[in-house]
């Protein structure tokens, strides 16, 4: 397979394309976190962290 080579401009919204699938996903997990801890625990959660 021989290398493709792209552009600045398509480099940068690749990149921008994958922060934002990030961002979704990662509002996604938190809520999803703070229901389960709600209803295991029964309060609000105050804090969430994820990598």
């Amino acid at each position: 397979m021989g290398k493709v080579k792209i552009t600045k401009e398509e480099a940068f919204a690749r990149f921008q394309a994958a922060k934002d699938r990030k961002r979704e996903c990662l509002k996604l997990l938190e809520k999803t976190m703070k229901d389960t801890y709600k209803k295991r625990m029964g309060k609000e959660a105050e804090h969430f962290f994820a990598l």
